[in-house]
């Protein structure tokens, strides 16, 4: 029964998040977001990383994979987060990569 609970819970939140972001393409070939202030950047992977770190962490009871999109997503963004960073903004992401394949490979375990 549990497992019954978790695919619910992953489909509610996935199904939720490509909802959001096909309102938000919708509204972007509409021409709608034309007219809005800084909405051009929703749409882009970043935004799309942060509308799914945001719903996770709202659907999930486990919320670590919410905080790892919301992670990337701000990353993504962090030209538009931390102005100052918007020099290094490029290197950011390979940065992270780097740092989170670094800390898997410590952290695996051999199997036998």
């Amino acid at each position: 029964m549990a497992n019954s609970t978790k695919t619910s819970n992953d489909r509610l939140s996935y199904g939720i998040t490509i909802l959001i972001f096909g309102f938000v393409f919708l509204l972007d070939k509409l021409g709608i977001l034309a007219n809005i202030p800084y909405a051009k950047n929703l749409i882009s992977v970043g935004a799309f990383f942060l509308i799914a770190g945001i719903v996770f962490l709202i659907t999930q009871p486990k919320k670590a994979l919410g905080w790892i999109f919301l992670a990337v997503g701000i990353l993504l963004n962090a030209d538009i987060f931390f102005g100052w960073l918007s020099n290094y903004s490029n290197l950011i992401v390979p940065l992270g990569l780097i740092i989170a394949g670094t800390a898997m490979v410590l952290t695996s375990k051999k199997r036998n």
